[in-house]
């Protein structure tokens, strides 16, 4: 969630304006489709990643994906209450 987060600040940053994802109903072509599909991506690489990380040091990796809990409801709520 926190990738997708980052691509919605970019596009309504940097990009020129496109319509809002909450208004269509869904086509293959919409930005938003391809941020989900990112995320997912994402995702799907880093769980390799954390899952040896547990296996080597469980108490540390519960340490930072807990210290991550936060951060990422914070850019997950900016990024709806802003950037919807």
């Amino acid at each position: 969630m926190a990738t997708y987060a980052v691509q919605r600040f970019f596009d309504v940053v940097a990009r020129p304006p496109e319509p809002n994802p909450a208004t269509i109903v869904w086509s293959a072509h919409i930005a938003m489709f391809w941020r989900l599909n990112i995320g997912a991506f994402v995702a799907a690489m880093a769980t390799p990643l954390v899952a040896m990380a547990a296996r080597a040091d469980l108490d540390r990796t519960v340490r930072v994906l807990s210290a991550s809990v936060l951060p990422v409801a914070a850019m997950i709520a900016i990024q709806g209450l802003l950037l919807p």
